[in-house]
């Protein structure tokens, strides 16, 4: 799973009214769930300066999941809960992480992602943006 949040991490004061987060499963399920709570956390210790709306099931990319990393490009979407296996079409080396038998455990994932590989994907995912 990724959180992608393009553009919220710089130290500007000024936000949109509102932003827009995709996620490709339903409002019901275990990532819908989490997508609503991290909107709801955020809303709550930023006091309200940042509001974020949740668009489930896939409704901003009119249910075409691979779709996700090209609205984010666009700007359509502000942020996603996302599979790498939806992106792993604009981004082939995201297919690693679809063959989670590789890693013996969370340990050997994240020395994966913090070391050259991880950053390697960052400049491929910035590249794409």
């Amino acid at each position: 799973m990724i959180l992608c949040l393009p553009g919220l991490v710089s130290a500007g004061i000024s936000y949109k009214k509102e932003y827009k987060m995709s996620v490709v499963v339903g409002s019901k399920l275990p990532w819908g769930e989490g997508a609503t709570k991290f909107a709801d956390l955020v809303k709550e210790r930023t006091q309200g300066r940042i509001n974020i709306k949740v668009y489930p099931a896939a409704s901003l990319i009119a249910g075409k999941q691979t779709n996700e990393f090209l609205i984010l490009r666009r700007g359509v979407a502000d942020f996603a809960f996302a599979s790498t296996i939806n992106w792993s079409s604009t981004i082939k080396a995201l297919n690693l992480f679809n063959l989670p038998f590789l890693f013996p455990d969370y340990t050997a994932v994240d020395k994966v992602i913090n070391g050259p590989f991880g950053e390697k994907m960052s400049r491929l995912m910035k590249k794409k943006e």
